[in-house]
């Protein structure tokens, strides 16, 4: 996984038991792909103007300790897989100052078409993810 978002805790992302609200978490999921996609040079604007775009399918998050106001975090994706129309983003949420693991969720994007039908990912995003990447993701 690569660290691709940080962010320090607004007193509005948090709850009345002082810790990050739950729902949050996804915020950070979506703030992080987005990051990736700019870390492989494939930001909102490149995907759109190769007249493709991606919506989400699936979105899961398991939490293992809580986040509290102030805490800066940061949230590392990965492509686990590449199917035909869809891609697997696995991510990791700690806290900077201990490296504490605080969530860790899946989020699954369908690439879509102009007109909003699925569509068949693109080699060149493709080939951006396997070069950027560690380990290629499967691919199928």
């Amino acid at each position: 996984m690569h660290d691709v978002f940080e962010n320090r805790v607004r007193f509005a992302e948090t709850d009345q038991q002082g810790v990050v609200f739950y729902g949050e978490y996804v915020t950070f999921q979506d703030e992080a792909i987005n990051a990736f996609f700019r870390a492989i040079d494939y930001d909102y604007a490149a995907i759109r103007a190769a007249d493709w775009d991606v919506h989400v399918a699936h979105v899961d998050l398991d939490y293992r300790r809580p986040a509290h106001f102030e805490d800066e975090l940061v949230t590392a994706v990965r492509v686990e897989r590449i199917g035909r129309a869809s891609i697997f983003f696995a991510t990791r949420t700690r806290r900077k100052r201990d490296d504490e693991v605080l969530a860790e969720g899946h989020v699954v994007h369908v690439a879509v078409d102009g007109d909003g039908e699925t569509t068949r990912v693109p080699d060149d995003f493709r080939e951006a993810v396997d070069a950027f990447q560690d380990e290629p993701p499967e691919q199928e």
